[in-house]
């Protein structure tokens, strides 16, 4: 039996989700990542391919497991160069061998990058996987028959990991874990064959693997099964008469060997790359990319020179700005910028706000510190600068709007999230009973109320159905644009007064939410006229109750008041009330005694609205004079009551930025799109209110 030693790539083929086995609450899938079967795969000889076939054996004597049971990762689509692939990874020690198959639980990650194609995969929209392997030893069954295959049947074998897949590799090409034009790892692999083919003779010969070229002149290519083509040395052209001379004998290493003395090399690149690294302060994802690479330590050099030209283009530090262009960001800007941003949230709200270790480097810096280091790292040299210098260097405009620091647009950052985080706590109470929509410009828009349909009419034998018509009415409203404009001084940055800056956009952020209630509940308070020319609010809409205080006999008035309402054609429609809007204070304590179940001692005592309604406090409905008035809601997904409306893509307040013409700095605008109004009057109920007897 020959023996042979050969480099192959990582290797994969399909597999399965369980359907049954995901739980969505602990956010784990079952797989089935393989049964073994027989796969058609491919080589090369030459330039012609030659297929063959290819078994795994299933068994716990042909597999290594650890990586596996060790948490090997759950990839997307095998693309294991960027951590930002992971989409989980496989439980550790859950990997079970049993009846020919192997399984595994995978956990999920929660990410918020990864939510897309988990989401998929747990509603079962993608329910394929692919599991990567690496072969250490292949026994080799020659064919026997003329169209039959070589059979290459892995008896030690070592899953790498397991990647979610929309559709699966074809069986027969192999699955790389790198991006296009990365250089393969390939692992050292033993082959055992059983008699002998043209493939085993060109493998006898020495061919090892590496990836497809074209040969230079003089060369030609062979290849080993399961790899891609690798150029060689050619042999003398043969003739008819002539018979190669013999080959010296050569020693062969054995596969411990190979494999130590590539375990040895290996770790010598890798430190190699870690030292080149650190020296230069790289990040440690391109250290992971250009181990995973397979690079050599004279192409890992190269590509670090050119990371350190791309991260800082400036040979020297000159007192020049920077010209002002649009530039392209690396990764290290992203991550200097992202840093800042961290330590300033930090100091405004160190409660909410954990300081990342990125930006504990600038732990206790004022402003116009954070500013300098800013400029130095721009390339602006601050030396023997006076003060208000450095604070016109970082709000400065070299040309047109650039500025010559990323410190505006730090600030800006600051000030949306501290805004938009003010908008976000202010409680909207109408969000429970108003319906939201969602208007694409601003231009009016019609709300269109359709009644109900026409009656059904009898129809005689052989008599004709009749076309009936529905009625309708419209409201019509436009978005209004809402904003202001913020300033950040100079003064302000060298007071290092980041606080009072940080105040006033929360204020902003606030008053931008409490600007909606006003919208809304100006509805109710101002009763406008609808669309047939009559109040929100009147006897003719039957929605105008007489004076009182909330008890049984006023909620029984309004709910009879609901059930006469009718349609736009007179038909009587099924509409309930599912909320009580009232003002803090007496109508409140009204409201929450009628509707709170009690444990009564007779049936006089039963409180016959119990649970029947939610209560809905607030503010703004208190009279300057006179009683409190309240009102009820039918469920806005019953029947249109009042609709609030945003611009598309634009939900809440929004920041922009500019360097400043009217403060010496920069100026931010909040800006917030927002309208409201009354659709229909029939889920609509108001009672003027009465004083308590």
């Amino acid at each position: 039996m020959a023996k042979d030693t050969v480099e192959l790539p990582l290797i994969g083929r399909e597999a399965t989700v369980v359907a049954e086995s995901i739980d969505n609450e602990e956010r784990t899938i079952e797989v089935v990542w393989t049964t073994g079967a027989t796969v058609q795969r491919y080589r090369w000889e030459g330039w012609d391919v030659v297929e063959y076939d290819e078994e795994l054996e299933v068994s716990e004597r042909a597999l290594r497991l650890d990586r596996l049971n060790g948490g090997a990762p759950f990839l997307d689509s095998h693309r294991s160069w960027d951590s930002r692939n992971t989409l989980g990874a496989v439980v550790p020690d859950s990997v079970r061998i049993k009846g020919g198959k192997g399984t595994a639980k995978i956990r999920l990650t929660a990410a918020e990058d990864a939510k897309p194609i988990i989401d998929r995969i747990l509603e079962r929209t993608i329910n394929k996987v692919s599991v990567g392997y690496r072969v250490h030893q292949y026994d080799i069954r020659a064919a026997e028959k003329k169209g039959e295959r070589d059979l290459y049947r892995a008896i030690d074998w070592e899953p790498y990991e397991i990647s979610a897949v929309a559709m699966p590799a074809d069986p027969g090409a192999n699955i790389r874990s790198e991006e296009p034009g990365r250089q393969v790892s390939r692992f050292a692999c033993v082959l055992h064959r059983q008699g002998e083919t043209a493939a085993a003779a060109a493998m006898e010969k020495g061919t090892t693997m590496s990836k497809p070229k074209q040969p230079a002149a003089g060369q030609e290519v062979r290849n080993a099964p399961g790899s891609e083509v690798e150029t060689r040395a050619p042999e003398a052209p043969a003739t008819p008469a002539a018979t190669p001379a013999p080959a010296a004998p050569e020693a062969r290493e054995t596969p411990e060997e190979i494999a130590a003395r590539a375990v040895v090399a290996e770790r010598e690149r890798t430190g190699a790359i870690t030292d080149l690294c650190r020296r230069h302060g790289l990040e440690d994802a391109f250290e992971a990319d250009l181990i995973r690479s397979g690079a050599t330590i004279e192409q890992v050099r190269a590509k670090v020179l050119d990371k350190l030209a791309e991260t800082d283009p400036l040979e020297g530090r000159t007192y020049e700005p920077a010209p002002a262009q649009v530039r392209g960001e690396s990764a290290n800007d992203i991550a200097f910028r992202d840093a800042l941003h961290n330590a300033l949230m930090h100091r405004i709200n160190p409660g909410v706000n954990e300081l990342s270790d990125a930006g504990r480097q600038f732990r206790g810096l004022t402003l116009l510190d954070i500013g300098r280091e800013n400029l130095e790292r721009r390339g602006v040299s601050t030396r023997g600068m006076a003060r208000m210098e450095i604070a016109a260097q970082l709000f400065g405009r070299a040309a047109g709007y650039h500025s010559t620091s990323d410190f505006p647009t730090i600030l800006a950052n600051v000030a949306n999230q501290t805004l938009r985080a003010a908008y976000d706590e202010i409680p909207r109470t109408f969000q429970a009973w108003a319906r939201r929509e969602t208007i694409t410009d601003f231009k009016p828009v019609t709300r269109v109320q359709l009644s109900g349909a026409p009656d059904l009419e009898k129809v005689l034998e052989s008599g004709e159905f009749q076309y009936g018509t529905m009625g309708e009415a419209k409201e019509v409203y436009a978005l209004s644009t809402y904003g202001k404009i913020i300033g950040f001084t100079r003064q302000m940055l060298i007071n290092d007064d980041l606080g009072a800056f940080t105040r006033v956009t929360q204020a902003f952020g606030a008053r931008a939410a409490d600007l909606e209630g006003d919208i809304v509940y100006a509805i109710l308070q101002q009763n406008p006229a609808m669309g047939d020319g009559t109040n929100l609010f009147h006897a003719d809409h039957g929605n105008l109750g007489a004076a009182a205080v909330i008890n049984e006999a006023s909620l029984t008035a309004a709910y009879r008041a609901y059930a006469k309402q009718t349609g736009i054609e007179g038909h009587k429609i099924s509409v309930n009330p599912s909320f009580l809007i009232a003002p803090p204070g007496q109508r409140v304590v009204e409201a929450r005694k009628i509707l709170t179940s009690t444990t009564p001692n007779s049936t006089s005592e039963v409180n016959v609205y119990a649970n029947q309604l939610q209560v809905v406090s607030e503010r703004r409905l208190i009279p300057d004079s006179g009683q409190d008035p309240w009102f009820l809601s039918a469920m806005p997904t019953m029947i249109d009551t009042v609709e609030y409306a945003y611009l598309d893509g634009n939900d809440g307040v929004f920041t922009e930025t500019r360097t400043g013409f009217e403060v010496d700095g920069i100026e931010i605008k909040a800006r917030h799109d927002f309208a409201a109004k009354a659709i229909d009057h029939r889920g609509m109920y108001k009672n003027p209110g009465a004083a308590p007897a």
